[in-house]
């Protein structure tokens, strides 16, 4: 089932589905993202290949393979010799130096440079939330992340991880369903194809046979928000973004500043003296929202 989600998604989207299963590759992010910001620095495409190795182990450093395993393995990048080929594919493997090289994003992708580079932000941005976990092997997992996808507006992602998880886990299907449902709108919408709202009405009709609480999220909001998406669908045939939101208890609110303080506080100890970056902070505020919500659930907490 999953090589067939692989199959039919794309290479971005098959990528990220990768990297959720096996979420100690998260690393490999650090390459595109990295060559991204090195690309608007100089403003150019190619950029130097050893600047490009330096830039994505300077934060963490890459244990699981050579440089060249992991161009490969992406699949995203070609390089550029002294002499001016371009080596793409298995032909990386053959280069035994970075020196002289440069490199670029494949062409496809550099014609949707700035939609690319977004959606590497946001797989960096979800992942840092549960990538201390190494599998996504309990149905709360599943759905807790179904909903962080779908809140990143990673529709093709979330569609392609959520027909996934109803055959992993049928018990939760339904919710899948919806969240499925949801973000089919919104690819059709975004790609100005449809803007029916015949998948959100399949949605709602779904939530209808939820009670208002799931797995600690807000389906009663949820399904007031897909409800007055379709009327504005309906009357104005123009939408509006949604997020799935989660339960917070009353009277919790002192008790949950103290968490988020706490483990702010406990992660920023961790890092020590290491260079502050974005992706560090973002580290930091992802760590703490994550515990608040294992404890909420009652989910198990790595130290």
């Amino acid at each position: 089932m999953l090589k067939d989600t692989w199959q039919e998604a794309g290479r971005l989207e098959s990528l990220f589905l990768e990297i959720v299963e096996d979420p100690t590759k998260k690393e490999v992010l650090l390459y595109p993202i990295c060559y991204c910001q090195l690309v608007r620095k100089e403003s150019s495409f190619e950029v130097d290949l050893q600047r490009l190795i330096t830039c994505a182990n300077k934060t963490f450093k890459i244990t699981k393979g050579m440089w060249q395993d992991i161009l490969l393995e992406l699949d995203l990048f070609q390089l550029i010799a002294p002499n001016g080929d371009v080596i793409c594919g298995k032909d990386i493997l053959r280069i035994q130096s970075p020196e002289g090289f440069r490199v670029s994003f494949l062409p496809e992708y550099r014609e949707i440079f700035y939609e690319v580079y977004s959606k590497f932000l946001k797989y960096w941005t979800i992942l840092s939330k549960v990538s201390s976990y190494s599998r996504r092997n309990t149905p709360a997992e599943a759905v807790y992340l179904s909903v962080l996808i779908f809140n990143e507006e990673l529709f093709r992602e979330v569609i392609h991880f959520c027909s996934l998880q109803t055959a992993r886990y049928p018990a939760e299907g339904s919710f899948f369903s919806a969240v499925r449902e949801v973000a089919e709108f919104y690819v059709k919408a975004g790609e100005g194809k449809d803007l029916s709202p015949y998948h959100l009405s399949k949605a709602l009709e779904i939530l209808n046979g939820f009670g208002d609480i799931y797995y600690g999220i807000n389906v009663a909001r949820f399904r007031k928000d897909v409800e007055n998406l379709i009327r504005e669908v309906i009357r104005a045939r123009r939408y509006f973004p949604i997020k799935i939101g989660f339960h917070m208890r009353s009277g919790h609110g002192k008790g949950i500043l103290r968490r988020l303080i706490s483990a702010l506080v406990g992660k920023i100890r961790r890092i020590g003296g290491r260079r502050w970056t974005l992706i560090s902070s973002e580290t930091v505020s992802s760590c703490s929202t994550e515990t608040y919500w294992r404890r909420l659930r009652g989910l198990p907490i790595q130290p």
